[in-house]
């Protein structure tokens, strides 16, 4: 199947069903707590039996941990995002994709009649779409050349040599330096050159 077949998919292909719903005085320590039980990484927040918002690891590194906030202390409540953003079951990935790119998140809850039977994230989409890709041949870069250890790329012989001293060997081998020869095996020839 091609990628852009993946597109045209339903959103309910690809959203993850375990849902976890948790009230707005819940702290956030006991919300990690049951996110890490559960496996999930979002609790969808409810206030008078409503579904109000959602709580994610993001929002509980940028609005608690960042901040110098108490986990014991701060609810679920104080850091939510509100009002909720859905997408129907039905919708395609497409469309959840350019969702998530307007509002500026990374996951829609999925509904089906107005009831929220799962969540679709970015990281599910992509991780499921790695089924569909199409292995591409490895392609040489002209007029450039690889690390033969690290396989990165160089413009020239002397920034290599720079590279492999200093991340691979070690400073000053290239620069004339021997005293660590014996730390990679035999140099046998006195007249060691500069270049690769």
């Amino acid at each position: 199947m091609r990628m852009i077949d993946v597109l045209d998919r339903p959103v309910s292909e690809f959203m993850e069903t375990r849902l976890l719903a948790q009230v707005s005085e819940l702290t956030v320590t006991d919300a990690v707590n049951t996110m890490i039980e559960n496996g999930i990484d979002s609790v969808i927040v409810l206030e008078d039996n409503e579904i109000s918002g959602i709580v994610t690891y993001k929002d509980i590194l940028y609005d608690v941990v960042a901040k110098g906030r108490d986990p014991l202390k701060t609810t679920i409540k104080e850091i939510m995002h509100k009002p909720l953003i859905v997408i129907h079951r039905d919708a395609k990935v497409r469309e959840a994709i350019s969702l998530m790119s307007k509002n500026d998140i990374r996951r829609l809850i999925v509904t089906d009649d107005n009831r929220p039977i799962g969540i679709i994230s970015q990281k599910t989409m992509v991780g499921n779409m790695t089924d569909y890709s199409i292995a591409l041949p490895e392609l040489e870069i002209p007029n450039k050349i690889r690390c033969p250890y690290c396989s990165s790329i160089f413009d020239d012989k002397k920034i290599l040599s720079s590279h492999i001293d200093s991340i691979h060997i070690g400073k000053g081998l290239f620069e004339g330096n021997l005293a660590r020869r014996d730390d990679l095996g035999s140099i046998s020839s006195p007249n060691y050159s500069k270049t690769v």
